[in-house]
């Protein structure tokens, strides 16, 4: 059997557990296999700033894909390899438009969030993240002063109202990937950035291709990552569209040192 060199892993509900945090035999399997000579890569839907803490907090320093792969970061080195973001009349269309429909919605800086008002989102965001909220009642104005680039916008809101406006924001920009990592969130990326572009970019920039990648996760924003992949393999806690997407649908869930059973028995 076929042992891999390159581990792309979802962070929420994959590597890190319902305590949110990454248990320490997924650490100690990490650390051995980047030992080995093996290349691990976080890929997370969240905001770099607030993902990098939390990682660096926890011991865990490498690279990390970011926004869903917008941004690729080297922890160890604190420096941006790639970033590709939303800007201009596009940006100024989707924040347009979510405020129009009174939706929640975050753009980001190069620090923190910027959102319309305080919500129990916003709250609930923040203390989720570590990442703190700018408000700006009119958001639209300070994108357009300040050229903003966002590397993607989160619709964090009721999920009555995401599942009633969820195709309407498919269908707002074909320049535009939107998928839904929570019933409470829609990620809004720029065509083409997505976990299954992330993989390709990463394999690219240590000389390998997507053959030679694993990419696991376990929700929507997942979706191109496992349909990407060399190998791709959902954990058993996944929603039923990625397992049944997935190559290999793992017998352990987050709760379960997935990462580190993925490791044991398909990498080097």
């Amino acid at each position: 059997m076929k042992k891999y060199k390159i581990l792309i892993s979802d962070y929420d509900g994959t590597l890190c557990n319902s305590q949110n945090f990454i248990s320490k035999n997924n650490l100690l399997a990490i650390d051995g296999f980047i030992k080995r000579g093996g290349i691990f890569v976080l890929c997370s839907g969240r905001a770099t700033d607030g993902i990098s803490k939390i990682l660096l907090s926890q011991n865990f320093n490498g690279l990390l894909a970011s926004f869903n792969g917008a941004v690729l970061y080297d922890l160890n080195e604190k420096k941006i390899i790639f970033s590709n973001g939303i800007s201009g009349e596009m940006l100024c269309k989707i924040a347009t438009y979510l405020s129009d429909k009174g939706l929640n919605f975050h753009v980001y800086p190069e620090e923190g969030f910027i959102c319309p008002k305080p919500t129990k989102y916003s709250k609930l965001y923040e203390k989720l993240t570590g990442v703190k909220p700018i408000f700006d009642d009119n958001p639209l104005k300070t994108i357009k002063e300040s050229n903003l680039v966002s590397p993607k916008v989160l619709v964090f809101d009721d999920k009555d109202k995401l599942d009633l406006y969820f195709e309407e924001i498919k269908n707002l920009t074909p320049d535009c990937e939107v998928s839904r990592s929570t019933d409470n969130m829609i990620d809004i990326n720029l065509k083409g950035v997505n976990k299954g572009s992330a993989c390709k970019m990463i394999a690219e920039y240590f000389g390998a291709t997507i053959e030679d990648v694993i990419g696991v996760g376990d929700a929507g924003n997942d979706y191109a990552m496992i349909e990407q992949a060399g190998l791709s393999m959902a954990v058993s806690n996944a929603t039923e569209e990625i397992k049944e997407l997935a190559d290999i649908v793992l017998p352990v869930s987050n709760d379960q040192d997935a990462i580190a059973y993925i490791i044991e028995n398909y990498c080097i």
